[in-house]
């Protein structure tokens, strides 16, 4: 005759040992789910900070070579500052920096160039020459410093919704 206590132990065994294999799979389940998770997180963390990299990059890129026709302007103002004649100054000026590096003049004074920072983004400067100083001692003054950008967004596409009259004959009464 078998023992009833014996019997009742391997059972609780079996259903100990698959309680224990299925809270291992789950658990496994589990980890394998977060780490796939944290992967892609990962990837993607990546990616945007070489986006933002190659961003800042191109920005300081096109900056430098902004300073640079800035640099241009400024030495060809101070050339022609020993001339007596204002009107000269600013001839001999627009003459020697007209075209060059992308330099155009709005006006006598004014003169705005554009450097590429991708391909739909620029970095824009303007800036105004003086015969006279300007209140900082310098004989020219930035009016404009910055990005912008001629990407056409294109036309905002609408979604078809329900008519007015459509929405009368879902709330009449019956």
């Amino acid at each position: 005759m078998r023992d009833s206590s014996s019997d009742r132990s391997s059972s609780r065994s079996a259903i100990s040992v698959g309680t224990t294999t299925l809270v291992l799979i789950f658990v496994l389940l589990c980890l394998l789910t977060f780490s796939v998770l944290s992967l892609v997180s990962a990837r993607a963390n990546m990616r945007l900070s070489q986006k933002s990299a190659d961003r800042t990059t191109a920005y300081y890129k096109a900056e430098n070579a902004s300073s640079d026709i800035l640099i241009q302007v400024t030495e060809a103002v101070q050339k022609y500052l020993n001339i007596s004649d204002e009107d000269t100054f600013f001839k001999n000026v627009r003459t020697e920096l007209d075209g060059k590096n992308g330099i155009r003049f709005t006006d006598d004074e004014t003169l705005t160039w554009t450097v590429s920072l991708t391909e739909n983004q620029y970095l824009r400067a303007e800036v105004q020459i003086s015969f006279q100083p300007f209140s900082n001692g310098n004989h020219y003054r930035i009016i404009a410093w910055n990005t912008y950008t001629d990407y056409d967004w294109g036309t905002d596409q609408s979604l078809p919704l329900l008519e007015s009259d459509s929405l009368q004959g879902l709330f009449m009464e019956e």
